[in-house]
């Protein structure tokens, strides 16, 4: 009985998916000319970073059998390298006017047909009043913060 009961409950699963999917492309990112983004070995390390904290939101705020497609076409990291600070050549400096920006298109797929896309413009000119990034080490939190009101602004119920 027990058996059976599993093997039904597996064949009705088996047709729909029990999660979400997020592929992201970060092609763009050779073309960008922030420092932390010059070398292949830096844009993958971002990427990475970025992409573990996308598909965290994904498992969120999607639901079960979507996908969604998201192009970064453009990421400025928060700060910026003051070379003309003696000693302090490797210490982006945050400031009001050096926000996080990140530019993407998105197409959410919901059992292959699209039933979503657009276009954003992810920046906080007010990044450093944000009370979430305060006294946090995590690297890129400031971009992070970015996607992860993008995501709930955009994809919340």
């Amino acid at each position: 009985m027990i058996r059976a009961l599993c093997l039904a409950l597996g064949l009705s699963l088996a047709g729909s998916p029990l999660w979400a999917e997020v592929v992201v492309n970060y092609a763009a990112l050779a073309n960008s000319h922030d420092p932390d983004l010059r070398t292949e070995s830096d844009r993958r390390t971002v990427a990475a970073e970025l992409d573990r904290r996308i598909q965290r939101l994904g498992e969120r705020y999607l639901k079960p059998g979507e996908v969604l497609h998201i192009q970064i076409t453009r990421l400025d990291l928060a700060g910026q390298y003051e070379q003309w600070r003696t000693g302090w050549q490797d210490v982006r400096i945050l400031r009001d006017i050096t926000p996080p920006r990140i530019h993407l298109h998105y197409t959410l797929f919901q059992n292959g047909k699209p039933i979503r896309q657009g276009t954003a413009q992810l920046s906080d000119i007010n990044y450093l009043s944000d009370p979430r990034a305060r006294g946090d080490d995590e690297r890129l939190i400031h971009e992070k913060l970015l996607l992860d009101d993008w995501f709930r602004k955009t994809f919340r119920p």
